[in-house]
């Protein structure tokens, strides 16, 4: 059999038919869909039962309970039979034709997995949208249609988003090296990515779209993630231990904590927004912050998408000369960003901040800015 299609399912009736034909209408047809239904109280269950009784190559696994996405997927791992295997969400659509083109080059470059672009579109309005990172429009242009490993190119992967479902892998790799998903209830796919890449062999990067990712089909900001936001720094935890685990340094661990820390971080500001979770988001990223090892990190360009919220959390004192010469926040992030970017590592940055930080004539600090700077402060008290 040549590919297995994993889809974790959980309450998705209302997009499952849409999902499940985009999979069993491909070109390729030697395929297997196993379907783990995650304990739905909808009718999920019923509509894949349908689909196993018209289609053979259709087959349903039930948790007793809930166990999230990252379980589900590791359970139809196991019975997967198929030469590759894909992981697709359940509210997801599969590109027409992109199964077929993705094994072919697979299989002629004997790759042990294949990432490549998706698109996203919009539930609401169906208009289709994308990332850099879904896109990989930061991929240099010599780096695609040829296999290369993580080793020669580390820098690379941190342009490639982490989600499962860009790409296809080799099963025998997956299972040979025991690379399955973590059991977080969220943020269960990071650790995944990491040690694929890590340790694959032979890796392919393509420009043919695989999926049309779902977005806007969630009510509300509040989601899993927001109300488990305490499986961002265990994610992170795994990650590192991945790295010690095989023995990472240089410029490889560098781009690995970065990408984490990033992701994290970019989370961070969109969560510490809301107000029914802000102070505990606040406090749980602070605490994190503080007993965070970024020594690996000291030599190398900062990233402004984690590093100056990392110094507003953990040096407040570092910045009150800085931060008092702005007016508005927006202003002195601003020309913390410019900063960055003409620095060559976390050390130099600082010295650039510490010395004139501004070039342009600079109000004095509003009242309401101060007030933020001290509630930052106050986390250390």
């Amino acid at each position: 059999m040549k590919l297995s299609v994993i889809i974790p399912v959980h309450n998705a009736a209302k997009y499952l038919n849409a999902c499940l034909d985009s999979v069993l209408n491909q070109d390729i047809q030697d395929l297997e869909v196993i379907c783990v239904d995650d304990a739905s109280t909808d009718n999920s269950a019923e509509i894949i039962a349908e689909y196993q009784k018209q289609d053979s190559r259709v087959s349903l696994i039930k948790n007793p309970s809930t166990m999230y996405a990252g379980t589900c997927r590791n359970t139809g791992l196991k019975a997967a039979q198929g030469e590759y295997v894909h992981f697709l969400d359940s509210d997801d659509i599969i590109e027409e034709g992109a199964y077929l083109r993705y094994y072919n080059m697979a299989k002629e470059a004997d790759a042990d997995l294949v990432k490549g672009r998706s698109n996203c579109f919009d539930n609401d309005t169906d208009e289709i949208s994308t990332t850099p990172l879904l896109d990989l429009s930061e991929v240099p242009e010599d780096a695609f249609g040829k296999v290369t490993t993580f080793a020669q190119m580390p820098e690379i992967f941190s342009h490639v988003s982490v989600v499962p479902w860009n790409g296809i892998y080799k099963t025998r790799f997956l299972k040979k090296n025991g690379i399955e998903f973590n059991h977080l209830i969220c943020v269960n796919d990071r650790s995944f990515f990491n040690e694929a890449v890590i340790l694959a062999g032979r890796i392919l990067l393509t420009k043919e779209r695989l999926v049309k990712y779902r977005i806007n089909n969630n009510q509300s900001l509040m989601g899993n993630r927001a109300r488990n936001f305490q499986c961002q720094f265990q994610s992170f935890a795994i990650v590192q231990e991945q790295c010690r685990k095989y023995s990472l340094t240089g410029q490889s661990l560098a781009c690995i904590l970065e990408r984490e820390l990033i992701d994290l971080f970019i989370w961070y500001r969109k969560y510490k927004k809301l107000p029914e979770i802000q102070d505990n988001i606040i406090s749980q990223t602070t605490e994190f912050a503080r007993t965070l090892d970024i020594s690996p990190l000291t030599d190398h360009p900062p990233a402004f998408k984690w590093y100056y919220d990392y110094l507003l959390l953990t040096r407040p004192k570092f910045f009150e000369d800085y931060l008092k010469s702005f007016d508005k926040e927006s202003d002195c992030k601003k020309q913390a960003k410019k900063l960055m970017a003409q620095s060559s590592s976390l050390t130099d940055f600082q010295e650039r901040l510490t010395a004139k930080p501004a070039q342009e004539p600079i109000q004095k600090s509003s009242g309401l800015f101060k007030k933020a700077l001290k509630k930052c402060k106050g986390l250390f008290s």
